[in-house]
């Protein structure tokens, strides 16, 4: 059951509120059980079998952090990294069987000339996001940071439909403390205006731009597969319609899944903000996916990072030895993570190498200023602040190493990857002819998404008066728009919605293009 679909739009979107205001008006906890109940309904409307994986995973994660939190309480520090140790070994081989089983099966048996007899495992949807989200929460028990609450909170905390498929991945305390206040389950018609406005402009984004863009991405590339070439103008054209589904896409369901708990009287915190407008690829991860680069800085690089800049300092390393040791290994690390996470391919392993490279780029050309700035104040002289132009080229640079990279993102294959990439860079000639037809409407509609992603402000930008996400104030001052419009509740806001939503109803009808990140 997608967000742009007609059966959640009309069907189960308002049974969900209906039953859970109605359920509310009674008694809070019979509108958590009922939320709950739905909740768990819309993951089994996918496939039913995959139910008691969550099911299990509710139970075991309650289980075991309630082990995690008692043994914190009593000062058991041993007991605590016992615990933490089995749950988390637990949780990373469910989703390590499920996800890539097949995938080392696969490469084994073709390594050692072997045939490989395990059956095809189908992956279960969301099974990347839950699991990392219980991940934190078990960590978060260890340190102190959740508190023991109900199983019925838990569950609800768990699988609460809006950010269950495809994130944000919530930590307890951005969540938790909101379904355990009073106002929980009641009717305010304030958050429900804000929602619908922030699911309207989700849902625009996703079915009028995202959707559109990708049956001509797809075509591109299933036709440059087909013929193993790619031309100057087919590659830049499938590479960009990508980049821009791939953009609005993850920015439209983004936008749903905040306007949906919206709804629901909870605020998620924000998992994409502007990150086209970025200077870096530092900046550009920072708000991209946050929720997920939070994560693995967090609970990946961190780890990985102290102890090696330990060891650095103790071996009398410095420069770019130290570098070396502290910055690049824990950074190559994380980002093959960061690949594998999106998926079981060499493809994806080869996204977050690229990524890696490009961070790590990105630190060196900062620690050379760095020193440079430190060499010329030593001198009494200072660096020039970048220029309009300067700034223009890191803009530009980090757009084309993001487009690069998300040709192998797209990719069946590596080689499909570098098919495309020879086109790009004219390997094969000028050569500005197409494989395919486009219409002058994809044109518009490339032209719409980059003047948006560009110059318009975002959607938690234009919703900035009313608190759109739970850490909004972090962020309302990064990536602002050369265009600035806020939404009111008066007459011309009401319009607005009224026809963007109106255009996104109308265009779902056209097919069910799955949110890309449902693959994950």
């Amino acid at each position: 059951m997608l967000f742009s679909s007609y059966i959640f739009i009309f069907g189960f979107l308002p049974l969900a509120l209906v039953a859970t205001y109605l359920a509310g008006w009674r008694m809070q906890p019979l509108a958590k059980l009922v939320l709950t109940v739905l909740s768990l309904g819309f993951y089994a409307w996918w496939r039913p079998a995959h139910l008691p994986l969550l099911l299990f995973s509710i139970v075991f994660n309650y289980a075991v952090g309630g082990i995690i939190q008692k043994a914190h309480e009593r000062q058991r520090d041993r007991a605590v990294k016992f615990w933490l140790v089995f749950g988390l070994v637990v949780d990373v081989a469910l989703l390590g069987y499920f996800k890539y089983a097949n995938f080392l099966a696969d490469n084994l048996s073709g390594l050692f000339g072997f045939e490989s007899t395990l059956p095809p495992i189908i992956l279960p949807l969301a099974i990347s996001f839950f699991t990392f989200q219980k991940v934190a929460y078990l960590i978060d028990s260890a340190r102190g940071d959740a508190r023991k609450m109900s199983l019925l909170d838990f569950s609800l905390f768990a699988s609460f439909f809006p950010q269950l498929i495809a994130g944000p991945i919530v930590h307890y305390k951005e969540v938790v403390p909101q379904i355990q206040t009073r106002r929980f389950g009641k009717l305010i018609w304030r958050n429900m205006l804000i929602g619908l406005t922030i699911f309207a402009i989700g849902l625009f984004k996703k079915v009028v731009i995202a959707d559109t863009l990708a049956v001509e991405a797809n075509a591109l590339f299933d036709a440059g597969r087909q013929a193993h070439e790619f031309t100057l103008a087919s590659g830049w054209m499938a590479a960009l319609l990508f980049t821009f589904q791939l953009y609005f896409d993850f920015s439209g369901y983004s936008d749903m899944a905040i306007g949906l708990a919206r709804m629901f009287g909870v605020k998620l915190p924000l998992n994409f903000h502007s990150p086209l407008r970025a200077a870096s690829v530092i900046e550009y991860w920072r708000r991209w996916h946050m929720t997920l680069q939070r994560f693995i800085v967090a609970y990946i690089f961190q780890p990985l990072s102290v102890p090696l800049n330990r060891l650095a300092a103790e071996k009398g390393l410095d420069g770019w030895s130290a570098f070396g040791v502290a910055i690049a290994i824990p950074t190559f690390i994380t980002f093959v993570v960061v690949g594998i996470w999106h998926g079981a391919g060499w493809t994806f392993v080869a996204f977050g190498v690229m990524h890696a490279i490009y961070i790590c780029t990105n630190e060196a050309w900062r620690e050379r200023r760095k020193q440079l700035r430190k060499k010329l104040r030593k001198a009494g002289k200072k660096l020039a602040d970048p220029g309009a132009l300067e700034i223009f080229g890191y803009h530009a640079i980090t757009l084309i190493a993001v487009i690069y990279a998300n040709v192998m993102f797209r990719a069946a294959t590596v080689p499909d990857a570098l098919d495309v990439w020879s086109g790009m860079t004219a390997l094969r000639g000028f050569d500005f002819t197409l494989p395919i037809e486009i219409g002058w409407g994809v044109y518009l509609t490339l032209l719409l998404s980059i003047a948006i992603a560009f110059l318009a402000p975002n959607t938690q930008q234009i919703m900035s008066r009313f608190d759109p996400a739970y850490n909004w104030r972090e962020w309302r001052d990064v990536a602002k728009a050369p265009i600035s419009w806020t939404w009111k509740p008066d007459t011309k806001g009401l319009i607005f919605v009224a026809v963007i939503l109106l255009a996104g109803v109308l265009l779902v009808q056209r097919g069910r293009a799955i949110f890309l990140y449902f693959n994950f």
